[in-house]
């Protein structure tokens, strides 16, 4: 989520914050439907859902590089920028430390003591665990953002967000056919390092380097909103139809891929020309409240849905009560974090 303050050339960018805000309620349902067999919110978690957390790292982008351009002293801006995200983390490291025990344990029954340590210094320092690799990844791609910036490297930014979404489309997309392929061995050494797409190399630095060239290069154009919102819904269509057909039919490349993913990065994009387009009449403090909400349900959800309903509602539990449940928890949470204004139970939900 970032320390950002949502706010360029004194614009309130009410827009992004309602869309963090959809965006974090897009991210509950993908781990609430994680075993769903409803065609219809498969679609939804797959083809919608999916632009989240990409969505987030676009904003982060965007509000790092406005940062940078506004502060006089840019070398401590990005080490308070990075301090911050860095003490998040370890914070909800240590949190998940006791479980990620637990579940190596089990699932390695027989492993010494070296293999737990090795396990646990991988999810820790490379591949997060839960929804904190957000945090890892961002940080680890505001160091190449704060380098390309002061280099003037943008040329090389480009390159690697080309590079980045290339492995990205190679591994979400293509995994099973590139199967005995010189490839797989590329996605077989990202598996081993980081365990999954979701790490720094394949989605921080291409989504948070968008974010920069578009704050760098003033894309937002709202005579052009209409377009954008024309190319968000045309990408997300031609997403659903072919999961659709990858559900309902035989055939060979879309039972055996997830192209659908392809039309993910288009999508967020559109999206997030869309959210700084957005002209709404919301007042200053609704908008922060809506970007404080966004990031408690962002942190809080997984504990209540894998911790609580599940275990009270059970995994295949009704999911709309599931849904209102963990959003209204969620709400009290951060109701009550407001009043009582601890420093540090702001902190770890990332509210001001």
């Amino acid at each position: 989520m970032g320390n950002n303050n949502l706010v360029v050339k004194n614009r309130i960018y009410s827009g992004v914050d309602l869309c963090k805000l959809i965006s974090a309620v897009l991210v509950v349902l993908i781990h609430i439907n994680e075993t769903g067999t409803n065609l219809l919110l498969n679609t939804i978690t797959s083809c919608i859902s999916t632009i989240a957390v990409p969505f987030f790292f676009i904003v982060s982008g965007f509000f790092f590089a406005n940062g940078l351009k506004k502060t006089n002293n840019k070398q401590k801006y990005f080490l308070s920028y990075e301090k911050k995200l860095i003490m998040l983390y370890l914070f909800w490291q240590i949190i998940n430390l006791p479980l990620n025990i637990l579940i190596y344990v089990e699932k390695y029954p027989h492993a010494g003591v070296i293999k737990y340590v090795f396990l646990l210094c991988r999810t820790i320092f490379l591949c997060g665990n839960g929804v904190t690799w957000y945090i890892l990844a961002m940080a680890e791609a505001a160091v190449v953002l704060y380098l390309i910036n002061k280099f003037r490297l943008n040329k090389i930014l480009i390159a690697l967000i080309i590079v980045g979404f290339m492995l990205l489309v190679g591994y979400d997309c293509f995994y099973e056919l590139l199967e005995g392929t010189v490839y797989n061995y590329v996605n077989k050494g990202f598996y081993v390092i980081f365990s999954w797409s979701n790490n720094f190399i394949m989605k921080a630095i291409p989504y948070m380097g968008i974010g920069y060239i578009i704050y760098n290069t003033q894309v937002e154009n709202y005579n052009k909103k209409m377009f954008y919102k024309i190319g968000m819904v045309v990408s997300l269509i031609i997403s659903a139809v072919v999961y659709y057909l990858k559900q309902v039919t035989n055939i060979y490349i879309l039972e055996h891929s997830n192209i659908y993913l392809f039309f993910v990065p288009i999508t967020t994009v559109f999206f997030f020309l869309v959210s700084i387009n957005l002209k709404l009449k919301m007042s200053k403090q609704l908008s922060l409240k809506c970007r404080e909400l966004s990031s408690t349900i962002y942190f809080l959800h997984t504990y209540i849905i894998y911790y609580f309903l599940d275990l009270t509602l059970g995994v295949n539990g009704n999911f709309a009560i599931k849904l209102l449940i963990t959003l209204a928890i969620c709400f009290v949470a951060y109701i009550i974090v407001s009043k009582i204004n601890n420093r540090f139970l702001k902190f770890i939900l990332n509210i001001k």
